[in-house]
């Protein structure tokens, strides 16, 4: 089994994304595969997943814009990160590829499959399919008030807690999400840190990258959801609301919970897709349950996207 590749640099025009690629598995290739990491995470935090596919596909990772070893332009959005989605396969000649996301990664990967449904072979969206609606009165004053929340989001300069060293971080990320691998902890906050201008250990991460949610326009994703015609893999948490929301408290937790009927509601918009609920899972499914989401892939692209299937 291959280790972690050495990073290398795609030039997008103003913006460089750095990528991980591990070259032609040793074998008959199945074809491609691209992994898409979430918000605040690294491509190396997939590692994991991609160990488990490169003895049948070519895989390549990259650090999304404003994560990582990328660049920072303080521009995100929706778009932002389909185009560079975009940028990656061009450069990288990758012609249909199977695309695997988390989270935010999930998220490009719909949005991406949606709008070039000619262009991707197979989809699995990894806690993905994002939030419910929250329906607005449909009043004009209901309007301008989510208009200004979104232009609040923009203008929130939110800051790094620094990081004493390495060993914190870890113990930060473990803290946060308990079924962590300690060893691939400290693998994590490695990657995701770089020293403090004053000394420890600060996330590399752009602070505002979180700013993308402001440009998410629900019926404009379903759109594009019902426009995928590719075969899809959807993978939740079973207890990704109660690990992730419930911490956050407020009303932002109730707002963002999902109802069986709302999820199932959302399914439906996708032409040919499969979901599995994982068991003792939250939303980071790739550090709570990665042997399951390892297994739960393969067996999909055996059965969705093999060569032999096509």
């Amino acid at each position: 089994m291959r280790s972690w590749p050495s990073p290398t640099t795609i030039s997008l025009g103003r913006e460089t994304l750095v990528s991980y690629d591990y070259g032609p598995p040793p074998g008959d290739s199945q074809g491609d595969v691209v992994l898409l990491h979430g918000m605040a995470d690294v491509a190396r935090s997939l590692e994991p997943l991609a160990l488990s596919l490169v003895d049948r596909y070519r895989v390549v990772a990259f650090d999304a814009r404003g994560h990582g070893r990328s660049s920072h332009p303080g521009a995100y959005s929706g778009f932002h990160f389909v185009a560079d989605l975009v940028g990656v396969l061009d450069a990288l000649g990758l012609d249909q590829p199977i695309l695997i996301g988390h989270s935010l990664g999930g998220h490009t990967v719909a949005n991406h499959a949606g709008l070039y449904p000619e262009r991707v072979r197979a989809a699995v969206l990894l806690e993905g399919l994002g939030p419910p609606t929250v329906p607005l009165p449909d009043t004009a004053p209901a309007q301008l008030d989510h208009a200004r929340a979104m232009i609040d989001v923009l203008r929130s300069s939110p800051r790094h807690r620094p990081q004493s060293d390495i060993g914190a971080a870890a113990a930060r990320l473990t803290a946060t999400h308990t079924r962590l691998d300690p060893d691939r902890a400290l693998v994590l906050a490695e990657e995701g840190t770089i020293p403090g201008p004053d000394g420890g250990r600060v996330w590399r991460h752009d602070e505002h990258t979180w700013h993308w949610i402001a440009s998410v326009d629900h019926a404009d994703l379903e759109h594009r959801w019902a426009a995928i015609t590719a075969p899809v893999l959807a993978v939740s948490g079973a207890e990704a609301w109660e690990t992730w929301w419930v911490r956050r408290g407020g009303p932002v937790a109730e707002r963002v919970r999902m109802t069986g009927e709302q999820f199932a509601d959302r399914l439906a918009l996708f032409a040919d897709i499969e979901h599995v609920e994982l068991p003792d899972a939250g939303h980071m499914l790739h550090f709570d349950q990665p042997a399951g989401i390892n297994q739960l892939v393969e067996d999909f692209l055996r059965r969705r996207a093999d060569g032999s299937q096509r």
